[in-house]
């Protein structure tokens, strides 16, 4: 598994599993995952960076290869060949609750709870950086824009 990082979080990464970290502040990702992969290319990207970030990550896939993305689309239009098709894939758990397909909420509802349990066999890591109060939240929001968090921050509403 391939992924990209700053430096300093290489072996965080490393230790969720990674057998292979890019600082993508030093190194262009799309032209060493392809130097990696022999020119082939990966068959998956995850992207949570961003519809720039997505539109570089497409680059990098391999004939046939998938992005998935949660923080903005690549630009499907420039991105589409007959020559190297690809597949898109949009995750926006969140809009089934506003759509009327009970079904689809169902699975949802069955995801989190399998989640949950997942949490209290201990069998998930839910990457908690630090647990804050309510009103610690305005300066965690600001920290989280940074993008310089590792895990998620959590906050505690008393009752």
């Amino acid at each position: 598994m391939l992924t990209t990082a700053s430096s300093a979080n290489h072996e965080f990464v490393k230790s969720l599993g990674a057998d292979y970290v890019i600082d993508y502040r030093k190194e262009d990702f799309v032209k060493k995952v392809l130097e990696l992969t022999d020119g082939i290319g990966v068959d998956l990207v995850l992207d949570t960076v961003g519809r720039d970030n997505a539109d570089e990550s497409v680059k990098a896939l391999a004939f046939n290869g998938q992005i998935a993305f949660i923080a903005g689309p690549p630009n499907v239009n420039d991105a589409i060949s007959f020559v190297h098709p690809l597949s898109f894939h949009q995750v926006a758990l969140g809009s089934v609750h506003q759509s009327n397909n009970v079904k689809e909420q169902r699975k949802l509802a069955e995801m989190g709870n399998r989640m949950l349990l997942l949490l209290q066999e201990n069998r998930l890591n839910a990457l908690v950086e630090k647990v804050i109060s309510l009103e610690e939240v305005p300066a965690a929001l600001d920290e989280l824009a940074t993008r310089r968090v590792k895990g998620k921050i959590v906050a505690v509403i008393d009752k």
